[in-house]
């Protein structure tokens, strides 16, 4: 009886090959996680450390002689507080604002039907890519009177090219059977625009709407152009200027004694501070977001 050589299965090869891939990435991903996670981890442990304990250089992840002056200084500042309230209000309405003129932009740009939208797509893309700068931005939004106003944060950056490709994608990729029914059974545009595309759109509009929240949250130059007033100071430009700071705050305590407060724990504090609105907002969204960061990997 001839003996016949084993036949090797391709498949636990590329099994293997697979799974050497996959813990590479685990691992990659581990060390890109861990270099963002770590420092706020530093900032927050050295937020609630004692004076002495950070002169002494001697917090890295764990908070030492554990003291909340920094966060009560934070929380009795009356400016701070404006600020963060003036951010929030200007966050909620930049991003309905910025989500209502994104869909009437790339509505159209999605309809393959309407004339001339490629080239009104050409003239989207150009500032993206060849912009005036600095100077020629402050000029305009001095011509238009908004120098020192609340709408010079607003209108300059009311859309993002980005965000309406993004969308203007997704709304191609809904199919046209569903608009055609639609307009059979006697819909104009905007029914068609809110009562089909819309509801199908929900990750994709949250995801967007996270990136223009993000985006006006954390932003703070635009402030340092066109505001003069200190009551429309943005949360993130009072981090500017604390961070930036080099003078240590007295702090009373509740036995009536003071004690100097740091600035480099007055600057943990206040960053954290301005972090915690973002942290409470995206776990809510987090759904939505992945699913919009999915939308066309995976094609039927």
């Amino acid at each position: 009886m001839v003996n016949q050589p084993a036949i090797k299965k391709p498949g636990r090869a590329k099994g293997r090959r697979y799974l050497g891939s996959e813990i590479v990435f685990n691992v990659i991903l581990t060390i890109f996680v861990i270099l963002c996670v770590v420092p706020m981890i530093h900032v927050v442990a050295q937020s609630m450390s004692g004076r002495n304990a950070v002169l002494s250089g001697s917090v890295y992840l764990w908070p030492k002689d554990l003291d909340f002056s920094a966060y009560t200084s934070v929380l009795n500042d009356p400016t701070m507080i404006r600020s963060m309230w003036f951010s929030i209000v200007l966050t909620l309405g930049y991003t309905i604002m910025a989500m209502v003129a994104t869909v009437l932009l790339a509505y159209p740009l999605s309809r393959k039907y309407i004339p001339g939208r490629k080239w009104l797509m050409v003239l989207i893309l150009i500032p993206m890519y060849f912009t005036g700068g600095t100077i020629p931005n402050y000029l305009w939004v001095k011509q238009m009177g908004l120098i020192d106003s609340p709408w010079s944060l607003v209108w300059p950056i009311l859309t993002s090219t980005y965000n309406t490709i993004i969308l203007r994608n997704f709304f191609e990729s809904v199919p046209d059977s569903l608009e055609e029914s639609a307009k059979l059974d006697g819909c104009n545009d905007w029914q068609v625009l809110f009562r089909i595309i819309l509801p199908l759109s929900t990750a994709s509009l949250a995801t967007i709407a996270l990136f223009y929240a993000v985006a006006r949250w954390n932003g703070y130059a635009d402030v340092r152009y066109y505001i003069n007033s200190s009551k429309y100071y943005t949360l993130q430009m009072k981090l500017y200027q604390v961070v930036f700071a080099s003078t240590s705050s007295e702090v009373t305590q509740a036995e009536g004694g003071k004690t100097m407060v740091l600035a480099d724990t007055i600057k943990s504090a206040s960053i954290v501070f301005s972090t915690v609105p973002i942290l409470i907002v995206y776990p809510f969204l987090q759904k939505y977001f992945v699913q919009g960061v999915m939308i066309g990997a995976v094609k039927e």
